[in-house]
C-alpha cells in the first residue's frame, strides 16, 4: 500500500472514532433523571412542613411532650416556642386530660426555660381554671423572679389583655409571700434600673395587685 494510502486511511479511522465517541450518551448532572432525584428529598420536607402547619398548637405541644428522643432543655423549649395562644381546654379534650401534668412538668423545669420564651408563656393562659390556674401562675411568678428585667420588658410590650393576665397571675402567686417583703425586693432591683413608663406602669399594676390579690 502507498504512503498516500495509509495515511487516507489513518484519518478515515480517526473520523469514526471522533463521530463514535461523539455519539455516546453521558449523564448530565443537570438532566431531568438528575434532578428526579432530588424530587422526592423535596417532596417529603414540603410534606413535613404542611404537616407541622395543620397542627394545632395544642397538637403540636402534646407532640414535644411525648417526645421521648427529646431532652429536657430541648423538648421545654420546643412547647414554650408554642405555647402562645394555646388553650389548655382544648388540650385536656385532646390528650385525656394531660393539661396539668404538662404545666406541672414545665414548672418542675423552669429553670431551663429560655428567657425568649417569657412573652410566649405570658401568652399561654387561656381555657385555664382552679388548680391548673395556680400552677402557671406559679411558674410565672418563678419566672418573674429569676429575672425581674426580661418578664416586665415582655409584660409592658403586650397587649392589655394579656398584660393583665400575666400581671394578675404574676401578683397572685407572689401574694403568697409576705407583699411587704417582696415590694421591697422589687423596689431595691428597680433602684439600678432605667425603666420605660409602660415598665414603671407594670410595677405599680403589680404592687396594685399585691394588695388585692383577688
Amino acid at each position: 500500500m502507498s504512503k498516500g494510502s495509509v495515511f487516507v486511511s489513518g484519518a478515515c479511522t480517526t473520523l469514526l472514532l471522533a463521530v463514535i465517541i461523539g455519539c455516546t450518551p453521558h449523564a448530565d448532572p443537570a438532566s431531568p433523571s438528575g434532578a428526579s432525584n432530588e424530587e422526592p428529598m423535596q417532596s417529603a420536607a414540603s410534606a413535613t412542613s404542611t404537616q407541622h402547619t395543620q397542627q394545632s398548637k395544642e397538637e403540636l405541644v402534646l407532640s414535644f411532650y411525648k417526645d421521648s428522643s427529646l431532652s429536657d432543655e430541648a423538648k421545654v423549649r420546643h412547647i414554650t416556642d408554642h405555647l402562645a395562644g394555646i388553650h389548655w381546654g382544648k388540650m385536656n379534650e385532646i390528650s385525656e386530660h394531660q393539661s396539668m401534668e404538662i404545666i406541672d412538668y414545665l414548672y418542675k423545669q423552669r429553670a431551663l426555660v429560655p428567657s425568649e420564651s417569657f412573652p410566649n408563656v405570658i401568652k399561654g393562659t387561656a381555657g385555664l381554671d382552679g388548680a391548673l390556674t395556680e400552677e402557671y401562675d406559679n411558674l410565672m411568678e418563678d419566672l418573674f423572679t429569676r429575672d425581674k428585667t426580661t418578664m416586665i420588658r415582655a409584660l409592658a410590650n403586650m397587649d392589655k389583655t394579656n398584660r393583665v393576665q400575666g400581671i394578675g397571675g404574676i401578683g397572685y402567686a407572689l401574694s403568697y409571700r409576705d407583699p411587704k417583703e417582696v415590694k421591697k425586693e422589687i423596689q431595691q432591683w428597680q433602684a439600678g434600673q432605667q425603666l420605660t413608663t409602660a415598665e414603671k406602669d407594670v410595677i405599680r399594676a403589680l404592687f396594685a395587685k399585691l394588695d388585692n390579690p383577688y
